[in-house]
């Protein structure tokens, strides 16, 4: 049901106001996400990877550079950009589906309408069983999808997520990721999705960008070589191990770089 857009990020330049003069957080950073595409931004915790998401969702300025989707400046937050963070920002009194539907509510859609689209990703996220139980009653991946349900319920033409798996355990981090990947297939919306994990971004997406540190700059771009239907064997696969040990190898380097000289 969703739709899918060309986001495109152009010489993008974030500096904030240090004690002792300003401090640039990204510096010249260029990426695009083509129509319907995964794609990955990997980097070390701190390096910038949310304040450039940030920026993207219309959270925070840009101090130079642009943001556009199918061609066009975006300038602050839309309904045609969804976020979804780390911490599942769900309304405890209302129900899974009443959740879901907030936004719509918002937005002024039908009754009728809301209950359609409700009900659809209720089943695209497998969560039709638990419509109406309270996000307290849920394990922390279903209610990860109940956030990322919720999002998509908007119909963003991008998705955006911000590391939504690093609160869970290894085993439902796993099961996600299957789950994503299934949901990103059945709606086609394009997603950027930024994440320290080397071995999730090699499983989700078609492409990965590597992201330097101090300042956040682009230091490599990635094609993965695996085609949109993922099994977890392709883990232990040739391709994948040498990838992941590429990225490694630039995330080290970008590490050692940063380190004082004795």
């Amino acid at each position: 049901m969703s739709t899918a857009a060309h986001l495109e990020v152009r010489a993008l330049t974030k500096s904030f106001k240090g004690r002792h003069g300003p401090i640039t957080a990204l510096e010249d950073v260029n990426l695009t996400v083509e129509l319907g595409e995964f794609v990955c931004i990997v980097g070390a915790s701190g390096g910038g990877k949310s304040t450039l998401l940030g920026i993207i969702a219309g959270l925070t300025d840009p101090t130079e550079g642009e943001v556009l989707l199918d061609g066009v400046h975006l300038d602050g937050p839309g309904p045609d950009r969804g976020l979804v963070f780390q911490s599942y920002s769900l309304y405890p009194w209302r129900s899974v589906a009443e959740n879901i539907a907030f936004g719509l509510e918002i937005a002024g859609l039908s009754k009728s309408s809301i209950t359609a689209r409700v009900d659809y990703y209720l089943d695209v996220m497998n969560l039709t069983k638990w419509a109406h139980a309270r996000p307290g009653q849920l394990s922390g991946g279903m209610r990860q999808r109940v956030a990322i349900a919720r999002s998509l319920a908007a119909e963003p033409q991008v998705l955006l997520l911000d590391e939504p798996f690093g609160a869970l355990d290894a085993y439902t981090k796993s099961l996600m990721q299957d789950f994503l990947l299934d949901v990103w297939r059945r709606t086609g919306t394009t997603v950027l999705m930024v994440t320290h994990d080397v071995e999730e971004a090699i499983f989700l997406a078609q492409r990965i960008y590597v992201l330097s540190s101090h300042p956040g700059r682009i230091k490599q771009e990635l094609a993965v070589p695996f085609g949109p239907e993922r099994a977890p064997e392709i883990r232990r696969a040739e391709q994948f191990l040498d990838l992941r040990d590429e990225i490694r190898a630039l995330l080290l380097a970008e590490f050692a770089e940063a380190q004082p000289l004795d």
